[in-house]
């Protein structure tokens, strides 16, 4: 008992330090400079890559930690992008900078994301979002994160012509983020304007940045993942009707197939809906798989789920029975099998499609069907 008891608190204080997300205080003094940030020479969006000397404007360096999959630094985005118009003209360089390992970042953190923080995402986001600042990565030796021991994004950092740090902390109240104008940061660079260069620092919330170290855990996340047992039970019209019928208060997938289809277009379909519902199923999300076989052919489909490690609702059942499922197909393609659908809990229709799945279009879905107004 004493071993299992210290097991659980050890794992709950990893996870507690891993994922918290509140209010954290910087750990930069008054008195920091931008000479004191280690050397780099990181690559941005844009194909350019930037070095320390980069970072400063005629009248001062603004730096802003962003993560792609933080929904605080999201909620930011828009009105940085306008407020950085102004601090433009207003002689301040601003470096927007992505600092996280992103193999660190366990699953259920992108369940508000349709984009990770790798620099192929990176340069996703700058383009849909249309970014005019340089957006740089630095999650692999993280340099420029350590160097100013950023634990939280979002986080801004301001120094004067001079270099010197006038302050750090949040952007603004992650309550009212429309308010930028009138945000700690905009505050921060009007007086550095007028040349008040008193310090101040305060503290932030959004989401902890993930380091190399931070790996472990998501290892071992990943081995439990490898460990779950994986069911296939038979589903009658009546029990798989019910499923599809019902109002729920969560959305819902479905995907039908057989183990006679495509062998490389099913094994790439269930990896990618395993994927997705290992980040989104904290969410709510419920995902049905309905495999048409026979009783004597169950084990093989029961195989294909196992290595596909798709923990989710699966059944099998006669192609007799799905016959209100099948209203679920889209009406592009010809085969019956394999197809798929999203609904939203009100049974509302979403993403679906037949044969191969666009994982990407699937994960804008689940947002949407997710969304929380």
């Amino acid at each position: 008992m004493y071993f299992k008891i210290n097991n659980i608190k050890r794992i709950t204080i990893l996870i507690l330090a891993i994922t918290v997300t509140w209010f954290q205080s910087h750990g930069l003094d008054e008195g920091f400079s931008i000479d004191k940030i280690e050397p780099f020479n990181l690559k941005g969006v844009n194909g350019e890559m930037y070095k320390n000397k980069d970072l400063m404007g005629k009248t001062g360096a603004a730096l802003i930690f962003l993560s792609n999959h933080c929904k605080v630094s999201q909620q930011f985005q828009k009105n940085v992008i306008s407020r950085n118009s102004i601090w433009i003209k207003q002689g301040i360089k601003l470096t927007v900078i992505s600092p996280n390992y992103e193999k660190a970042i366990l699953p259920d953190e992108l369940a508000y994301t349709d984009t990770g923080d790798s620099f192929e995402e990176m340069k996703e986001r700058a383009e849909t979002e249309n970014y005019n600042f340089p957006y740089i990565y630095d999650g692999k030796n993280q340099i420029i994160t350590k160097s100013l021991k950023v634990k939280i994004t979002p986080s801004a950092y301001l120094f004067n012509k001079d270099g010197k740090l006038t302050y750090c902390g949040r952007l603004g109240n992650h309550e009212k983020p429309d308010e930028l104008k009138n945000a700690e940061l905009s505050k921060a660079i009007e007086k550095l304007l007028k040349e008040n260069y008193s310090y101040t620092r305060t503290k932030v919330y959004g989401t902890s940045i993930k380091f190399q170290e931070d790996l472990n855990l998501v290892e071992r996340v990943r081995k439990r993942y490898a460990q779950e047992t994986i069911y296939l039970n038979y589903g009658n019209k009546r029990k798989l009707d019910f499923f599809l019928k019902q109002e729920t208060n969560y959305p819902r997938f479905f995907y039908i197939w057989t183990p006679y289809d495509n062998q490389t277009q099913t094994r790439e379909n269930l990896i990618g809906i395993s994927a997705n519902y290992k980040i989104f199923r904290k969410r709510g999300l419920k995902v049905y798989t309905i495999c048409i076989c026979t009783e004597k052919d169950k084990d093989i489909a029961l195989e294909i789920l196992k290595k596909a490690q798709l923990s989710t609702l699966n059944f099998y059942t006669s192609a007799t029975d799905i016959s209100e499922l099948s209203k679920l197909r889209s009406s592009k393609g010809f085969k019956t099998t394999p197809f798929c659908r999203v609904l939203y809990g009100n049974g509302k229709l979403d993403y679906g499609t037949n044969g191969l799945i666009n994982h990407k279009n699937l994960r804008k879905s689940f947002l949407r069907v997710l969304k929380r107004d």
